[in-house]
């Protein structure tokens, strides 16, 4: 990327560490989703999903462990987190996260581990944040033409009007998705299903 734009094609993305980066996230996400599935259902779908995220955990580790060594080489990912020591931090609490997950996920305790999943994606996500800044999308060609979040922001009129809107609907939102888990809260089972007139 320069001041021209993008020079590059569709396969220069496809990369081996951006295709390592995207099945790392799929791993994340199926992890989570299985472990939620059997904190939510009872009997053998609980079982199943259990087991799948045991399963699953195994091969997320190795992904994990190759992407952390692969961004050594691939990026200047880890050049914040060498500058200032504390950042170190989110990156080690991704990893105990990560740890956390199987720990639980042994003790049939899938709630904690459905947490430390959550923590999991979080820390990922923010060390990958904290590794860029202050760019978003970095310049192969020359720093200078990097997209960072000073030179790609909107100005201050629509920042502050962003704000406005997000302190009003976030709350909203935020609420919301507290009294769905709510109004859900209980575990679905085979039983619930047959007895629930509006069960498909």
């Amino acid at each position: 990327m320069d001041g021209a734009g993008y020079h590059g094609t569709l396969l220069s993305l496809l990369n081996p560490y951006g295709l390592l980066t995207g099945i790392l996230f799929v791993l994340l996400f199926l992890v989570h989703g299985s472990l939620w599935l059997a904190f939510k259902t009872a009997d053998s779908l609980s079982e199943r999903a259990a087991a799948l995220a045991n399963k699953l955990w195994f091969v997320l580790l190795l992904v994990a462990v190759g992407f952390l060594v692969y961004t050594n080489f691939a990026t200047a990912l880890y050049r914040n987190f060498f500058e200032n020591i504390i950042l170190l931090i989110v990156p080690v609490a991704a990893v105990a996260s990560l740890i956390g997950i199987k720990l639980f996920a042994l003790k049939a305790d899938y709630v904690k581990a459905c947490y430390a999943s959550c923590l999991t994606i979080g820390m990922v996500t923010l060390t990958g944040v904290i590794g860029l800044y202050p760019n978003l999308i970095p310049s192969s060609l020359d720093p200078n033409f990097s997209l960072t979040i000073f030179n790609s922001s909107s100005s201050l009129y629509t920042l502050k009007l962003m704000t406005a809107v997000a302190l009003i609907f976030v709350p909203i939102v935020a609420g919301y998705q507290i009294w769905m888990y709510r109004l859900f809260r209980h575990k679905t089972t085979a039983l619930s299903l047959s007895e629930g007139k509006h069960s498909y």
